[in-house]
């Protein structure tokens, strides 16, 4: 492998040394409770290899993104997560706390769902007012899934419980536990579900408007519709198009701090290259909008 298709979207030196990068993409193969589809332990590396083809000038914006600098860290590899653990996912809460305290903008790059957990960790000691946005299919609302609490199944749950202030916001929501609603319904946590089936009268001002200054941007792919984003262990039929997302993202690093990100539950196929194409641009869309407006691109682009 040459050294520049080590880093993602094999940027040379110049644009993707720490000294010189706002980024920093974090791989975190982690899988240890997936319960239908396996294989997101390979996604980091499926949509490094994807990333070599992504063209650098974004016709949107009309620039190239990556001058910003977007460094590529070495693999956080953790064990299975335990409920006897005092700090599930420290491993890489302590990767990704040096990068938000340097003002670095971490994207976490897995692996399963429930390994957010450790980067929002790492996020809410310096943005105690964290709010989360939450794309995806499953409300991820568990206290425990097939005993196991760290399942990726109840990374919402935990995560609510993690932030000072808490503040969810998820978008795409098509599948809930009676137990999950029995939950909601008693709590009446502040938690805000845009569901799927409401799709055609969404707006996203307002879902905007639900969240904090500071937020933190979680994607499960499988918020996508199974016709673009087939690679993942838990589809759902009546899924985001990709515009939809890319318009969400867009309102969000407009109005607010995003402070990390994470693309989760991506399992590749093998001989398929869309998805991981998919997840690839998906990436580098995501650093365009969040500096979007450092590089000079007014908000007259929405």
């Amino acid at each position: 492998m040459s050294e520049s298709s080590s880093t993602y979207f094999g940027l040379p030196p110049e644009f993707s040394s720490p000294e010189n990068s706002k980024v920093t993409i974090v791989p975190c193969p982690y899988e240890a409770s997936t319960s239908y589809g396996k294989g997101t332990a390979e996604g980091p590396a499926a949509i490094l290899e994807a990333s070599q083809q992504v063209e650098l000038f974004d016709d949107e914006l009309w620039l190239e993104p990556h001058v910003v600098g977007i460094q590529t860290a070495g693999a956080v590899i953790m064990p299975p997560q335990t409920a006897e653990m005092e700090q599930p996912f420290k491993a890489l809460q302590d990767a990704v706390a040096p990068m938000v305290e340097f003002n670095k903008f971490p994207i976490i790059l897995g692996g399963e769902h429930s390994l957010t957990l450790g980067a929002v960790n790492a996020c809410v000691s310096r943005y105690p007012d964290l709010s989360i946005l939450q794309v995806g299919a499953h409300a991820d609302l568990r206290k425990s899934y097939e005993d196991n609490k760290f399942s990726h199944a109840c990374v919402s749950y935990h995560l609510y419980k993690a932030l000072p202030q808490p503040n969810i916001t998820q978008v795409g929501v098509r599948n809930i536990s009676k137990d999950e609603a029995e939950w909601m319904e008693e709590v009446q946590p502040n938690i805000h579900i845009f569901w799927a089936r409401h799709q055609e009268k969404w707006n996203f001002s307002e879902i905007i408007s639900t969240l904090s200054n500071n937020v933190y941007l979680t994607i499960d792919v499988d918020g996508l519709d199974g016709s673009i984003m087939p690679a993942t262990g838990n589809p759902e039929p009546g899924g985001m198009t990709w515009y939809q997302l890319m318009d969400l993202i867009k309102h969000l690093c407009i109005r607010k701090n995003v402070v990390g990100a994470d693309i989760v539950e991506f399992a590749p196929i093998p001989n398929m290259h869309a998805p991981s194409f998919l997840v690839a641009k998906l990436l580098y869309k995501i650093i365009g909008y969040r500096f979007a407006l450092d590089l000079g691109v007014t908000k007259k682009y929405l």
